[in-house]
């Protein structure tokens, strides 16, 4: 993948820095260049591990919504990391007492899958509607919690929604 020839680059680009005969100025270019992959690995451009964020985004999730409408959106995971991943998305109401309204959790057993480590890039879509979950008006928090269960990372998000 052009991901593995952009890294192989940068790779072969700080070897031969460390290899020039005037350390400040071949320290100086492994900087530069050290600096330009952790910035790629930051923006997803390329993945690497410990460098490459997770990232959660919640696509098509307004900012209100009516009283008994439908609440219909998908979460997009994108990462670095192992293939046993556990997804956990709670909407609770808030008022005198937290009430959960609506609760999905995924988690891969890891006893019984080979465990290997890369980019990852996934979608789950979600839809719920009725008097059950947006039946009264109110603020509502949407918690998204996502944990690579093998290298113990977790990532959340936290949106609010206005129902009324």
């Amino acid at each position: 993948m052009w991901e593995n020839r952009i890294a192989g680059i940068f790779i072969s680009f700080i070897v031969a820095a460390c290899k020039l005969k005037y350390i400040a100025g071949g320290g100086a270019i492994a900087g530069i260049a050290f600096s330009i992959f952790i910035a790629l690995a930051q923006l997803q451009t390329i993945y690497a591990p410990y460098f490459t964020p997770t990232t959660i985004d919640l696509k098509g999730l307004q900012n209100r919504y009516d009283i008994n409408g439908t609440l219909n959106y998908s979460v997009i995971v994108k990462g670095y990391g192992s293939n046993c991943h556990q997804l956990e998305v709670v909407t609770t109401r808030q008022g005198a007492n937290l009430e959960r309204v609506s609760y999905y959790s995924k988690a891969d057993d890891c006893r019984f899958i080979v465990i290997s480590h890369g980019s990852y890039n996934f979608t789950r879509q979600f839809e719920y509607g009725g008097p059950l979950v947006l039946g009264e008006a109110g603020t509502y928090i949407i918690d998204v919690t996502f944990v690579d269960l093998v290298d113990h990372h977790s990532t959340l998000i936290r949106k609010s929604i206005i129902v009324g």
